[in-house]
């Protein structure tokens, strides 16, 4: 099972095999092992977001196959999970990064300006842009969507709600999901990674 030979790995492995392993350089469990439809999915999705397909990575349940949100256990992806992608990309985290620091919050709705302090306070630091409420107010945000739209017509992402969260770098993608396996997934796993590294 999977989800058996994840904890195999996180007892064995420090985190960053592990990241790398079941997050940045897996073919993600949506493909079933389809490397060519994988491939190919990036180069067209990269070409319309304006990023290097190798910046594109799948992330969550539609990559692993199960979920790595502590608050789910481990809940495996099925026909109601959402696709969760991350886009690694400096220029683009730079102009949201510039529009979040800069709008007026108390001119938007009270969920935008929840999500606008999210950021301010935390995901900026983690380098990290969550698109899902803010893609509307970024220069981009049309040309995002309307990936969007042209990916849910591949029959993998048929009828999903399809996120977009944007990385300043590797690194950043790194780090973010390097602090949820050693302060978060510890808690569910009930056992001590290789090596923690902070």
């Amino acid at each position: 099972m999977p989800i058996a030979e994840f904890k195999d790995d996180y007892k064995t492995y420090d985190s960053d095999f592990v990241i790398s392993k079941w997050i940045m350089e897996e073919i993600p469990h949506i493909f079933a092992s389809d490397y060519a439809a994988f491939i190919e999915t990036k180069i067209k999705l990269g070409k319309k977001l304006g990023v290097d397909s190798c910046a594109i990575v799948f992330v969550g349940s539609s990559s692993t196959g199960f979920s790595l949100n502590p608050s789910k256990n481990f809940k495996i992806y099925d026909d109601k999970s959402d696709i969760d992608i991350a886009i690694i990309s400096n220029y683009h985290f730079n102009i949201a990064w510039h529009y979040i620091r800069n709008i007026d919050r108390n001119s938007q709705m009270p969920i935008v300006k929840a999500a606008i302090d999210d950021h301010r306070q935390r995901l900026v630091f983690w380098g990290t842009i969550a698109t899902d409420k803010l893609l509307g107010l970024f220069p981009f945000g049309k040309t995002w969507a309307a990936a969007i739209d042209e990916l849910k017509k591949n029959p993998i992402f048929e009828d999903r709600k399809i996120n977009f969260r944007l990385y300043q770098d590797h690194d950043s993608l790194r780090a973010y999901h390097r602090y949820n396996l050693e302060h978060n997934i510890i808690n569910i796993l009930e056992v001590e990674p290789q090596s923690i590294t902070l």
